[in-house]
């Protein structure tokens, strides 16, 4: 918590170049919430939360009973976005859509950036809004008109690396997933610059460098 309280956004036009950029998703958790505890001791004061806990839901037949609206509606979204100096950008976003993407991408991606997406929709009307180059690689494939220097390689590694790096901490709660896709992409940019808001840390005694 000490970490991820110290990191903050990526700098505004902070990726140039060649851009790449994709969702990342992670299941939903209120860990730490405590909502079902105060609903069971005080129910008209609280009301019972939208779903139940993970563990409630039954498996039958070897599958898992989905939760009303099914696995996807409970997963929570990153946008990531990487060029190829090796600047990392990760973002909560509230949904796939075009305000809350152009919201966290734009900002940290240059006037002049050369934009490479997996074909979404949204990353086509925020291209032609916005006038940015845009080459959409449908499923990985590039098309006749894509430069084989363009593709979504990296940003698919990227986001492949943030599984992993997920995985230690066992579901962390939803609220803190931004920062956790900030501390994921400040580890994994080339400009080591992070190191100094956390150097308070290290000195005050925070001295975990496998994390760090």
């Amino acid at each position: 918590m000490a970490i991820i309280g110290a990191l903050t956004p990526e700098t505004d036009n902070a990726l140039a170049g060649i851009v790449e950029a994709d969702e990342a998703h992670q299941r939903e958790s209120r860990k730490g919430s405590r909502e079902w505890v105060r609903h069971r001791q005080d129910p008209a004061n609280h009301p019972a939360p939208p779903r139940l806990r993970w563990r409630a839901y039954r498996r039958r037949g070897g599958s898992a009973t989905a939760p009303p609206g099914g696995w996807r509606a409970w997963e929570k979204k990153l946008l990531a976005a990487t060029d190829r100096a090796g600047h990392r950008a990760f973002e909560a976003i509230a949904d796939a859509g075009q305000t809350a993407i152009s919201g966290a991408l734009l900002p940290v991606m240059a006037r002049d950036a050369v934009l490479c997406t997996d074909g979404h929709a949204t990353y086509e009307r925020i291209a032609r809004d916005e006038r940015i180059p845009h080459f959409a690689l449908n499923a990985g494939r590039r098309s006749k008109r894509t430069p084989r220097s363009h593709h979504i390689n990296t940003v698919n590694a990227l986001i492949g690396r943030f599984r992993a790096f997920m995985q230690p901490f066992c579901g962390p709660a939803s609220k803190n997933l931004a920062a956790y896709g900030r501390w994921h992409a400040a580890r994994d940019n080339a400009d080591r610059s992070y190191l100094d808001a956390l150097r308070p840390l290290l000195a005050s005694g925070h001295r975990n460098n496998t994390v760090c």
